[in-house]
């Protein structure tokens, strides 16, 4: 008997993947909304994206913020000013696309439950753990290396929709994120493979496309990577992965595993049962980790900063999980298809309830933290209004209602939800960084760039 089953004897019914997907969406819409696009470092990229109506970020992830900031950039072009709607639009980019590219990823998994449950519960785990800093770039490059996996995983030959599909994918994944180097090189060697052993010519060219442009992704990461040696961004994030910060995203991620292994052919009896357990427990140490830290506003943004290690390895240790489930499938030793107990284990349907639990405890620490982070940001903008000149935060608002508050992003902040032109601007005491100094604040925005919605 194989140690994992290669393909279930039925998909996994449209119900339980449209409510994985709901989740996520719903979610992701929800945060837009409240303008979380603002969290963080995404103030300034507004700022940035507005003042030089051009994609703004790193050159090296280029291509992905010009996906994530092209809501932004149309609306610009179509004559908005609204900074309101523009923040919304930009968490459309940030946050709304990433979740449904997680859903095509879901929709084309559900051939096989296991392969489902794997996807939908790497999904969780960085929704719930990333998107509070979503103006993270691998907030979206995660899912897109997601999807490209998905589709080299694929039972069936590819069609012209997955070439068109998986070869738009690789070329955006060629400049997203710098970890391409690990990713890009597992999505390369899988994409050689199948293309070699393809008996199909359309198969075999689109092979070929991804096989490319992931290599060249790996190869454009790791030189990104070389010249960013000694920079405090890169050394952050190798830090919190080898400190294993934040400790939740690691325990979900555990938790992950176990509730897999539990949904294998491999766990069975008592040990199915204990491995249920053990994962359900961590799910839920998480969850209260996460509803904890929202309490905290900026701990809960800075524990999603300090994420991206954590879910870039999560992302690694999927396309391993569906690459292995592709290879067995390939050996002649693999059991049929026919004979294949889907993984409800028999009749029953009801362990396909985990990834929906699953993910549901994790965007549910996502949605406690909205109501707090509007709260703040609302406070933040009275201040604003109501000041004169420079003037800094601590003086104006109490800290705890500093909780929008970014470690240098005031000034830009006070820009993008300003009430009028000469509305006051809001510095930070000790910034991290000085963008610009804030005596030339107003020269950073066009007037007529102004947030338009009244306090509530």
């Amino acid at each position: 008997m194989p140690i994992l089953p290669i393909v279930s004897g039925r998909p996994v019914p449209v119900v339980v993947v449209a409510s994985v997907c709901l989740l996520l969406l719903a979610t992701a819409s929800i945060m837009a909304l409240n303008s979380l696009s603002l969290a963080g470092d995404g103030s300034f990229y507004l700022l940035r994206v507005l003042g030089t109506e051009h994609v703004f970020g790193p050159d090296a992830r280029v291509l992905g913020n010009a996906v994530r900031q092209a809501p932004v950039l149309l609306a610009v072009r179509l004559g908005l000013t609204d900074t309101h709607l523009l923040a919304v639009l930009l968490g459309v980019g940030q946050l709304v696309v990433p979740a449904a590219v997680w859903s095509v990823a879901l929709a084309l998994s559900r051939a096989q439950s296991l392969a489902f449950s794997a996807v939908a519960i790497t999904a969780g785990i960085c929704a719930g753990t990333t998107w509070f800093f979503s103006v993270s770039e691998n907030v979206l490059s995660i899912p897109l290396t997601v999807l490209v996996a998905v589709l080299l995983w694929q039972p069936q030959r590819w069609r012209w929709g997955h070439v068109a599909l998986a070869s738009a994918v690789s070329t955006v994944l060629v400049a997203s994120y710098e970890t391409a180097a690990l990713t890009g090189s597992v999505l390369a060697v899988w994409a050689t493979w199948r293309a070699a052993s393809s008996r199909s010519r359309l198969e075999r060219f689109g092979g070929a496309i991804v096989a490319l442009l992931s290599s060249v992704s790996a190869i454009h990461g790791a030189a990104w990577m070389v010249a960013a040696r000694g920079e405090a961004n890169a050394q952050s994030l190798l830090l919190d992965m080898l400190t294993v910060n934040p400790w939740g995203l690691y325990v979900a991620l555990a938790s992950g595993f176990v509730l897999i292994y539990a949904l294998t052919r491999r766990a069975d009896g008592r040990l199915r049962w204990i491995s249920y357990a053990a994962g359900a427990l961590g799910a839920a140490v998480t969850t209260v980790r996460l509803v904890m830290t929202s309490h905290n506003v900026f701990e809960a943004s800075f524990d999603a900063y300090a994420a991206r290690g954590g879910a870039v390895l999560a992302a690694f240790v999927l396309e391993l999980f569906l690459f292995v489930l592709w290879s067995r499938s390939r050996s002649p030793a693999s059991v049929p298809v026919s004979s294949e107990a889907p993984v409800g284990h028999g009749d029953r349907r009801w362990p396909l309830l985990v990834p929906v639990l699953f993910v549901a405890a994790m965007v549910f620490a996502d949605v406690q933290a909205l109501g707090r982070w509007s709260t703040s940001l609302d406070d933040f903008r009275a201040e604003v209004d109501t000041a004169v000149g420079v003037v800094s935060i601590d003086d104006a608002l109490p800290p705890d209602r500093q909780q929008a508050v970014w470690g240098w992003t005031g000034s830009s902040l006070s820009l993008i939800v300003r009430g009028n032109a000469s509305a006051g601007v809001l510095v930070n005491t000790r910034p991290t960084y000085d963008p610009f100094p804030p005596s030339s604040a107003r020269e950073q925005l066009a007037d007529k760039y102004t947030w338009r919605r009244s306090l509530r």
